[in-house]
């Protein structure tokens, strides 16, 4: 699998990373929209990948440490028919996003980002964590 597509949504801003390869994870954007503009977030993210042959997308999709769903995972599965309707003739793929802003976080962390500058990077590597764990599952990472 190839020309992968991955994002973390949240209620005013979008991380998208893509694979390429099916093997590289490589982060693109941060998409910022007014709260809970879903509709204007397509817009936005077809803008931001134009150009790209994407072939499937992965969202993440949130819940509660337990497994359970939380409020954000109504709004991704809201959020799937908005995906499709835009992206025909692309799979959609969920994948667990459990803790993937931490694990952006620390990897920001990590690589010299202070907490305060993370705001700018921290969707877009948490895009790239959920696309390297859905890698992972589908065993090409």
């Amino acid at each position: 699998m190839k020309n992968i597509l991955a994002l973390d949504l949240g209620r005013g801003s979008l991380g998208v990373a893509i694979s390429r390869s099916g093997m590289l994870v490589t982060p693109l954007c941060n998409i910022r929209f007014p709260m809970e503009e879903y509709d204007l977030a397509i817009d936005l993210l077809k803008e931001n990948i134009q150009g790209e042959r994407v072939e499937n997308i992965v969202i993440g999709y949130p819940s509660y440490p337990s497994g359970d769903p939380c409020p954000m995972s109504q709004v991704v599965l809201d959020f799937i028919p908005m995906l499709q309707k835009a992206f025909p003739g692309i799979k959609i793929h969920k994948e667990d996003e459990r803790y993937s802003t931490l694990e952006a976080s620390a990897s920001l962390h990590d690589q010299g980002t202070r907490t305060k500058k993370q705001r700018k990077t921290i969707d877009r590597t948490a895009a790239c964590v959920i696309l390297e764990r859905f890698l992972r599952r589908i065993g090409q990472y």
